[in-house]
């Protein structure tokens, strides 16, 4: 087969301010014959996923059952509609801009102790990247989205990649959302396609337009009860310590928060219509999910640098589609769990590099959980987690200082139980299972672990990607 590769780099307008908007659209063509598209053919599902920015855990209403304060009609849908996993965990972050290190293990499939190795392009049969499974299997694929901390080692390796370096106007993010549209009202009908939708709310500055907004009364917003409590450890030396003052600030900037999420949803909402006037959401695997978590006051703490329940690496995700079964889902899940899921649904390769787990069993239904145990790490200033069904300890290995919490009873780790002697084999229990789940992980504390970026936003990767020297060797 012939490879076709057409490259369109514009130049990269910079600018200052967030109302000017600026974009940059690579375009990596590939022509891929029906034959390519393996067993399943063009029975394949399409696949759209929509990466919200700083959407932490517990952010949607689901009809009164989940957070009463937030208005989130769309998502709630979805989630009925599919499994819902509350659980769903960054594996772990290198910097104060989660983000990045988020985005870069998703897409590559890599946890964080991989490096040297996360923010690179596709190296070959058994190394390549999700953009690229899809590709190696027939799916034509768009990345759309903050141009921003993001992986620029991997996004250009879309077929179509667009980034805005706008991400905190209204403007800005709809124009994310018509981009996504425009790709599929205009897609090769003959082919599946792979949307990654890659958004700027609901980060700071929370952007919502002003019938968003008009939803919301601060006064009637309810802080969580860990608001500006302050954390006795992180609080020392994360520099995150939250600007809000009173309970006040926190419903003010809670409202705003939640009035952007609102704003997303709608947004989610005109797309899912246009799957449906499209004739493929029956055929669509739409997933929604948080980068990363944010704390918002919550231990006296703002960003995400922290590994608390309701910190940096806590959020929700979605999935619904074909074949997936209508549930709520408590299993133990990584954002890493997503690249081998969709290899699985969506019949593509599989490289060997590969960190996370397979959900297929729990999202059809036959397996509740995939692993029983699930560590955080953040690596900045050194803090480590590992938590089960039940319980959590939090571990700050520069200071030799842990934390034990009974999440079934305190889900926000207001009581911290080491000292008290009736915890004592819990809490040795608990650091066993944390120096287990580190090996298995590849922890090299106290080594220090710091993303290599090779590229970056004035010298990305150029997205020349040889598929045919990765598929006949992957089709052995």
């Amino acid at each position: 087969m012939k490879l076709v590769v057409k490259l369109n780099n514009p130049i990269l307008i910079a600018t200052a301010c967030l109302l000017l908007m600026a974009c940059k659209t690579q375009s990596n063509k590939v022509t891929v014959p029906v034959k390519n598209l393996g067993a399943k053919g063009l029975d394949r599902p399409n696949v759209v996923f929509l990466f919200t920015d700083d959407q932490r855990a517990g952010t949607y209403n689901l009809e009164g059952k989940g957070n009463p304060d937030v208005l989130t009609p769309v998502f709630d849908k979805l989630a009925e509609e599919g499994t819902l996993f509350p659980n769903t965990y960054v594996f772990g972050g290198d910097r104060t801009s989660v983000c990045m290190p988020s985005r870069a293990q998703l897409l590559s499939g890599k946890n964080l102790f991989k490096y040297e190795d996360i923010d690179t392009p596709s190296k070959g049969p058994e190394d390549f990247n999700l953009p690229v499974a899809f590709r190696l299997a027939g799916y034509q694929t768009l990345r759309t989205g903050k141009g921003n901390n993001i992986p620029y080692g991997i996004t250009p390796e879309f077929e179509t990649n667009i980034e805005h370096a706008n991400r905190g106007t209204v403007p800005g993010n709809i124009d994310y959302f018509n981009d996504a549209m425009t790709f599929i009202k205009n897609r090769d009908k003959g082919r599946p396609f792979f949307t990654y939708l890659a958004i700027g709310a609901p980060h700071v500055p929370y952007p919502a337009e002003d019938k968003d907004l008009a939803l919301y009364n601060a006064e009637a917003i309810t802080p969580p009860v860990d608001a500006l409590v302050p954390h006795p450890v992180l609080t020392q030396f994360n520099e995150k310590v939250t600007e809000l003052k009173t309970m006040a600030d926190v419903k003010r900037d809670l409202m705003e928060y939640y009035a952007s999420i609102t704003f997303a949803d709608r947004k989610m909402g005109e797309l899912v219509k246009l799957l449906k006037d499209e004739g493929v959401y029956d055929n669509t695997i739409i997933i929604v999910a948080g980068d990363n978590g944010l704390s918002i006051g919550s231990h006296g703490l703002d960003g995400k640098s922290n590994l608390l329940e309701f910190g940096g690496m806590h959020v929700s995700m979605i999935i619904t589609g074909p074949q997936i079964k209508h549930q709520q889902s408590n299993a133990l899940i990584y954002l890493l769990d997503i690249f081998p899921t969709l290899a699985d649904l969506c019949d593509l390769p599989i490289p060997k590099t590969l960190d996370g787990k397979d959900l297929t069993p729990i999202l059809t239904g036959k397996e509740k959980t995939v692993r029983n145990a699930l560590l955080t790490v953040y690596t900045d200033d050194e803090q480590r987690a590992v938590r089960t069904k039940e319980w959590k300890l939090l571990s700050f290995p520069d200071q030799d200082i842990f934390e034990l919490y009974h999440l079934s009873k305190d889900p926000r780790e207001l009581k911290n139980l080491v000292g008290n002697p009736a915890y004592a084999e819990k809490l040795n229990e608990m650091k066993t299972l944390l120096i287990k789940e580190q090996q298995a992980a590849g922890d090299c504390y106290p080594c220090k672990v710091h993303i290599n970026r090779k590229y970056n936003s004035k010298k990305p990767f150029d997205g020349k990607v040889d598929l045919e020297a990765i598929r006949p060797k992957i089709n052995k």
